[in-house]
């Protein structure tokens, strides 16, 4: 009986330390000075782009309603490129902006979750 617990514990935690997103009729985004990504209104479409011509690589971390884990990455880092990526099943639920400079230490964003 403990592991639910845990896994409830956990889970009020994510949603304790991340922010929400709020909703406009262009959908969701989050901005850094390497990059930016952009859910749509209809939630099934990520955009990531790196805005900076440099080394840093931006990628996004997301997760679906079937509680699915993807990565989509921006094609070039440093390059002023973008990736996209699509959900067919489901909708996108949490995404986070996620960048490394140099080759160091990843570092994200906090998470933004749609409600």
């Amino acid at each position: 009986m403990r592991k639910p617990i845990t896994v409830l514990t956990t889970l009020l935690l994510l949603l304790a330390m991340t922010a929400t997103a709020s909703a406009s009729g262009n959908g969701w985004r989050s901005d850094s000075p390497a990059g930016s990504v952009k859910v749509s209104s209809d939630r099934k479409h990520i955009t990531v782009c790196d805005l900076e011509d440099d080394t840093t690589e931006v990628w996004a971390e997301y997760a679906t309603s079937f509680l699915l884990m993807h990565t989509v990455k921006a094609e070039k880092a440093g390059g002023f490129e973008c990736g996209e990526d699509s959900v067919f099943f489901g909708y996108i639920t949490v995404f986070k902006l996620c960048f490394r400079y140099n080759q160091v230490a990843k570092q994200c964003n906090r998470s933004v979750w749609i409600k």
